[in-house]
């Protein structure tokens, strides 16, 4: 998003944070794993860039409160959508357009149709299956925060283990993207 011009890439940022402190995290102490007791022997270096990793898990904010950040900030999102449903369904008439769209892309996805973007036109042909399985994803995503929003209405502050489920997701699906 920084690279196409776009001022706002907070969210981008602290995705990026959380996928690769983590990612780091997770080679060094493969590594360490792969190579046995020999691991945490000073000869192999691993011990200390494991001490170094460790850090960038806090460093700008810890990645814990940056899932927060994540969840929340895609809640908020998705809840302007359906405010925006809701307040269209006071004056169907003159909303038609609106409640149709809404009711169409629900039924769609109830009886297993795509309705959302594909990203296969986006892609090279050798990853047009890859792409399909990652534009289901995203409808799988958008269809279970919409369905949480639903249920746990404004209390989904206090649902902190489906935020982190959420934003786990979120990044999830960025990581296989960019």
């Amino acid at each position: 998003m920084m690279d196409m011009g776009y001022g706002d890439y907070q969210l981008e940022a602290a995705v990026s944070k959380i996928h690769a402190s983590e990612a780091a995290w997770y080679v060094c102490d493969e590594a360490i794993q792969i190579l046995g007791g020999m691991g945490y022997m000073r000869e192999t270096g691993l011990e200390k860039i494991l001490r170094d990793i460790r850090i960038f898990r806090i460093f700008e904010g810890t990645n814990d409160v940056m899932r927060l950040f994540v969840a929340l900030t895609g809640l908020q999102y998705a809840g302007g959508h359906l405010k925006e449903l809701q307040r269209a369904m006071n004056n169907p008439v003159a909303n038609l357009g609106v409640i149709f769209g809404a009711g169409t892309k629900r039924f769609a996805r109830t009886v297993g149709l795509s309705s959302g973007p594909s990203l296969s036109e986006y892609v090279a042909p050798q990853l047009r299956d890859n792409a399909a399985l990652v534009s289901k994803s995203i409808q799988n995503f958008g269809a279970s925060v919409e369905h949480l929003l639903i249920k746990y209405n404004k209390n989904i502050i206090n649902e902190q283990m489906l935020q982190r489920r959420l934003a786990d997701a979120a990044i999830d699906i960025y990581a296989s993207v960019v």
